[in-house]
């Protein structure tokens, strides 16, 4: 064997056991930041708003709390949202935060919860990589616009599903950008209650192949469970409407692409434009209202069938 093909062997064989590592392969635990835990949802119990769960990975902080045993069964207390999540998604990461419980007493609450699934997370990244090279090909000054397609993108929704372009496939879809923490009436909120109205008109004049999509800008904060506790806050119909998160890169290349700006910064909330767009069935933006004040009139006299 030559030497370059020794190189290649052993890379080979690293990247092997590094990804074995990093699923808990061959009894090997794996590095995670300190607070975070990689799990195997068990079962819950909705009464008393606790799950239980096989510990596969844990930070080292967390491994010294817990004697440093991987699978070992834990209960934990779990948000409403979070528990949704979690039925859905078996393989879960998350983040431990000591807490007190009526049922459990000092306890542990598991929030910030991502789907872990390797299979879900490989397919998410080769698409956000896809978009990425999208990205980085367009230049600083050029964002897509009416007759331009959305570019291909990646997302965990409010239930922990791998949702990608493909959504807009075949539907008429409304599409804007919020986030959970908002505060500003006028803003996101407002925003909100505008798609929900959308919503419901659509639905009382049973125009069919309409959905809605609401992409967080907060990523740091707003996890699918987040995002599924503000759907059923705001009273919406999941069941053509979804929204959706990933990792802050991700929603970079997005919002770059879209024409939407943001920024955060330390101890001040988060600042962004707003863009509400109309995307047909063949992932194309036929309609867009920049800042906060489209109409829901506007919106539902361009959804008609007519218009679509």
């Amino acid at each position: 064997m030559n030497n370059l093909s020794g190189i290649l062997v052993t890379l080979s064989i690293a990247s092997f056991l590094i990804s074995c590592s990093q699923e808990g392969g061959f009894g090997v635990k794996s590095v995670l930041p300190e607070g975070e835990i990689r799990g195997e949802f068990l079962s819950a119990d909705e009464n008393k708003s606790t799950i239980k769960i096989k510990s596969l990975a844990m930070g080292p902080d967390l491994t010294d709390k817990f004697s440093g045993s991987l699978n070992q069964e834990l209960e934990l207390v779990v948000q409403p949202g979070d528990l949704a999540l979690l039925q859905n998604n078996k393989i879960f990461r998350g983040k431990l935060q000591e807490t007190f419980s009526g049922s459990l007493g000092k306890s542990f609450l598991l929030h910030y919860i991502w789907p872990d699934d390797r299979a879900e997370r490989i397919r998410l990244n080769n698409v956000n990589r896809l978009l990425r090279r999208d990205t980085l090909s367009m230049g600083q000054d050029v964002i897509r616009t009416v007759g331009d397609q959305v570019p291909p993108f990646a997302l965990y929704d409010q239930d922990g599903r791998v949702l990608t372009s493909e959504y807009f496939d075949g539907s008429i879809t409304v599409l804007n950008f919020i986030f959970t923490r908002c505060s500003v009436s006028d803003m996101c909120p407002a925003s909100t209650r505008k798609m929900k109205k959308l919503q419901e008109l659509s639905s009382q004049k049973k125009i069919p192949f309409i959905q809605f999509l609401s992409v967080s800008l907060d990523s740091e904060f707003d996890s699918p469970g987040v995002l599924k506790t503000y759907a059923r806050g705001y009273g919406l119909s999941e069941a053509n409407f979804k929204l959706g998160t990933a990792r802050k890169t991700v929603i970079d290349d997005i919002t770059r692409q879209l024409g939407i700006s943001r920024k955060k910064e330390d101890g001040q909330p988060l600042d962004h434009t707003m863009r509400t767009m109309i995307i047909n069935a063949k992932r194309q933006i036929v309609y867009q209202v920049p800042g906060k004040s489209w109409s829901v009139k506007d919106f539902f006299s361009r959804l008609q069938p007519d218009n679509g």
